[in-house]
């Protein structure tokens, strides 16, 4: 009888052990255990001018690009652009004597980065927006109005870690430019390719 009683006890004291286990553990499930994966100490955040170099309608073009946004864990960012003209673009098509464009363009980014840890890297950022060309007069408005259109611009940046909250990128990227008509050109006139040079400043994580 003793004997019995003192194995039911340690049967009891092991299964309850068992139970008692379980419950300390998070579930596995499907969809998680209803934690956030995501850590403070995985974001990031950045800010980066550059200066973009471009042709629009046979005409040289210089652009201020400034970008900003988040990463996560260094490698996935969002954020937003802005990219402007920097020079007066004279458009081959043009045949008004005396005027030149502007152009601007502004949006979103979602952005990869590879090895980002290595001194040399690579990342790819998307550009999505609407962008503005519009003739002015050296002597004031031209009266032409302007041109809006949508705009997607894949790029691919050698990006070089100067220091922890600096780094260096140069890189080429293709602009295509949504239907659009304006003056004598059409989006076939100002989609092409982009080359740009320029740093990043932020807190890389």
């Amino acid at each position: 009888m003793r004997k019995k009683i003192i194995s039911t006890l340690l049967l009891v004291y092991f299964v309850w052990g068992n139970l008692n286990s379980q419950v300390k553990q998070d579930a596995k499930t499907l969809f998680g255990n209803g934690h956030s994966s995501i850590k403070a100490e995985d974001i990031g955040y950045f800010v980066a001018p550059a200066y973009g170099f471009t042709q629009m309608d046979g005409s040289a073009t210089s652009l201020l690009n400034l970008r900003g946004g988040f990463s996560f864990k260094d490698r996935f960012s969002i954020g937003g652009y802005y990219h402007r003209s920097m020079n007066e673009i004279r458009p081959q098509s043009e045949t008004v004597p005396n005027v030149y464009m502007d152009y601007w363009s502004a949006g979103g980014f979602v952005e990869y980065t590879l090895f980002s840890k290595k001194v040399f890297h690579v990342t790819f950022p998307m550009y999505i927006g609407f962008g503005e060309v519009e003739t002015d007069s050296e002597d004031g408005d031209a009266g032409f109005g302007e041109a809006n259109f949508f705009n997607i611009e894949p790029s691919a940046l050698l990006e070089i870690n100067l220091n922890r909250f600096m780094r260096f990128n140069v890189g080429v990227g293709y602009r295509f430019v949504g239907t659009m008509s304006y003056r004598n050109f059409d989006q076939a006139d100002i989609s092409g390719p982009t080359g740009t040079v320029g740093l990043k400043f932020g807190l890389f994580r």
